[in-house]
């Protein structure tokens, strides 16, 4: 779909929109509308009971989709953290071994593996020069002991989008794995783990995929499932306990002998069955929505819009931290006066005119940061900038 001829149409999907200039996906999307509808479907059905059956949704199947990936590569996770858990918690690592990650990345990307540093292990951080992190600064990061690379593909405070194949290429090289935050990335630019060579990809709901939080993926390299055990194990998820019926029906049901079997092939062994049903039905509209309007379209979409941004931006005195070059960006774009109390002067002006902007800092970069998503106009954007050009006045 060409979202810029159906801009009214693609804006009524999101209700939020009728009262607030809404750039603040980075940290919380706008909900879709029919994301309420289909949640209440499954209430109702839930509630009543009604007799016969209703037609589950396939939200798995929309997200591989998406992502370009099979169905059995992906399972459900509740937030992206718990998703790094699992990693850290399958990883086998030992004194001397290292994770290298950014000192720009999202806590979720490093402190789970904290715990490592107890038995020797190093967290070593890429530091970044003015917002900029290099593939030169991942080759010397990365060497013969890294067991593991974890990033965010898209940078929440640079708003920089990282070459993930070419990372991926120099971790796989020293034998280490990948594991790729896409939380700024899903629903905002077009990723696709598998061509990538990323092992473990991971992304949540309630950010550019316009979702309420507690749902997310997590997408295992197809035959990584083989190498990994998980720490959380889910009765569940044991195929051959429920080969002919739930064991508990069955009169030779034993706690032991009915579950002392191998947990299913694929992602699925990783799922810890945290995720609520009504959420996985809710997350499916916006899966589909997305399929529907085209991750290409929206990644065009975003990339025109943040180039509009950019543009005005560079004609007042603020200093941008985003790569101006599209292809090293999606709709995250973070900018600072270089004054802490100015951006909070900025972010104070935007939000009493219902402009939702976030004011976000790491590793020194950072400042107001506005997310532009394919329902927003050019017509938002300058009015952002003509309130901002007031407040520093």
């Amino acid at each position: 779909m060409n979202i810029a001829e159906h801009i009214q149409e693609v804006r009524k999907e999101f209700p939020l929109l009728d009262y607030v200039t809404y750039f603040n996906c980075g940290g919380q999307g706008p909900a879709l509308g029919r994301v309420k509808d289909k949640v209440m479907e499954w209430w109702n059905f839930y509630t009543y009971q009604t007799q016969g059956s209703i037609k589950v949704p396939d939200a798995k199947d929309e997200a591989a989709k998406m992502m370009g990936v099979s169905k059995d590569d992906i399972t459900w996770v509740n937030r992206v953290s718990q998703a790094c858990n699992i990693v850290s918690g399958m990883m086998k690592l030992n004194k001397g071994d290292n994770i290298v990650i950014t000192d720009l990345g999202y806590p979720t990307g490093s402190y789970p593996f904290f715990p490592w540093r107890e038995k020797g292990v190093e967290i070593r951080s890429v530091k970044h020069r003015d917002g900029v992190i290099t593939l030169d600064d991942f080759q010397d990061a990365i060497d013969d002991k890294t067991r593991l690379v974890s990033l965010s593909r898209i940078e929440w405070t640079s708003g920089i989008l990282h070459d993930v194949k070419a990372i991926a290429e120099i971790a796989h090289s020293h034998g280490a794995l990948i594991l790729d935050d896409g939380y700024q990335a899903q629903g905002n630019v077009e990723v696709n783990p598998e061509k990538d060579g990323v092992d473990f990809y991971t992304f949540g709901s309630q950010k550019w995929m316009c979702c309420p939080m507690q749902t997310g993926i997590l997408y295992v390299k197809h035959g990584l499932d083989d190498e990994f055990e998980p720490v959380y194990r889910n009765y569940n998820k044991v195929e051959e306990a429920f080969r002919g019926g739930a064991p508990w029906v069955k009169p030779e049901h034993d706690n032991i002998a009915s579950w002392d079997f191998p947990l299913v092939k694929g992602a699925e062994k990783f799922n810890m069955g945290c995720v609520h049903e009504e959420v996985i039905w809710g997350f499916y509209s916006c899966l589909n929505y997305f399929n529907e309007l085209g991750i290409k379209e929206i990644e065009k979409r975003n990339r025109g819009l943040s180039t509009h941004l950019i543009e005005g931006l560079k004609e007042t005195k603020v200093k941008i931290n985003t790569p101006e070059d599209p292809k090293k960006r999606g709709g995250l774009v973070t900018y600072t006066t270089k004054k802490h109390e100015d951006n909070q002067k900025i972010f104070n002006a935007l939000n009493k005119e219902g402009i939702k902007v976030a004011l976000r800092y790491a590793a020194g970069i950072g400042g107001i940061r506005v997310s532009t998503h394919f329902y927003n106009t050019e017509e938002e954007i300058d009015r952002l900038l003509k309130v901002q050009k007031k407040a520093l006045d």
